[in-house]
């Protein structure tokens, strides 16, 4: 699921790491870029660009802790297909059983221009219902994440500026680059003003980031631990969330992959309909 990477789990202000919560699913061919370039642009690029499989099936497990340190866990399974035109996502509640079957459809359009689709289905509504432009920013089932972190952003409705040619987290050398939104839509839709991207020159993708929330004077940190490849490819399975205000930890997400897997044919255009999203499991 996770990146969450390229068109995974999107950046803090351009989707935590180009889809934070969904498996890998770009198609274009690998790209190549020394670890010396200097236009932020073209690391971006790459990054976005880097090649990665389809049809991803995932299921990890969502653990929320409170200011308080009160915790809860939930358990999700997912599932993401590349089509024409962009990237479809399904995610569903497996566990506890007060939000078991409570599911998320996401349809992602490369085009930027265009908005993206998600649906949220609650299984004590019996229905689905379509999350507005306007809501996009809020919290995704009380977590750290919100429901424009589950789609990628076009990288031309963002300006990004090259910090530092090189920066050292733990044991990746990496280029520091801040991303803002270009526009005044884009902020209220991701929630974000701006964020700063510590980008592996090794993995091209990022281990951690900070993002400027528009609203509530608060910092989000993000943190991609337990990098593995998975069918070739670099997948973090360990994502850590943490909402600060001021020296206040205000709460914090941890998606840790339980299964990952890429090309797998059980996949299906069938998989990614609101007739589907009121399935269940």
């Amino acid at each position: 699921m996770a990146t969450l990477q390229t068109r995974t789990l999107g950046f803090i202000a351009a989707s935590l790491i180009l889809g934070l919560v969904r498996p890998a699913v770009a198609v274009t061919p690998a790209v190549t870029i020394a670890p010396t370039e200097t236009d932020a642009g073209k690391i971006m690029a790459a990054v976005e660009n880097r090649a990665t499989g389809d049809r991803g099936t995932a299921r990890m497990q969502m653990t929320i802790t409170d200011g308080a340190g009160r915790s809860r866990s939930r358990v999700v399974q997912s599932r993401t297909m590349k089509f024409a035109g962009g990237t479809k996502q399904l995610m569903i509640f497996e566990s506890p059983a007060d939000v078991r079957n409570t599911a998320l459809l996401s349809v992602d359009y490369d085009d930027g221009a265009k908005d993206d689709d998600q649906w949220l289905y609650l299984p004590s509504l019996r229905k689905s219902t379509r999350i507005s432009s306007s809501d996009k920013s809020g919290a995704f089932m009380g977590s750290d994440l919100t429901y424009a972190d589950m789609t990628k952003k076009d990288a031309k409705h963002y300006t990004y500026t090259l910090v530092k040619p090189e920066v050292t987290v733990g044991d990746e050398v990496c280029w520091l680059i801040e991303s803002r939104p270009k526009t005044a839509k884009e902020q209220r839709e991701t929630g974000y003003l701006k964020s700063l991207l510590w980008v592996s020159k090794a993995k091209l993708l990022p281990v951690q980031s900070k993002a400027w929330v528009r609203e509530g004077k608060k910092l989000k940190y993000v943190k991609f631990g337990r990098i593995k490849q998975v069918a070739g490819i670099w997948i973090p399975h360990r994502i850590s969330v943490r909402t600060v205000r001021g020296k206040q930890v205000v709460s914090t997400t941890v998606l840790e992959f339980l299964r990952y897997k890429l090309n797998d044919p059980a996949v299906t255009a069938a998989d990614f309909t609101q007739r589907r999203l009121e399935k269940g499991l």
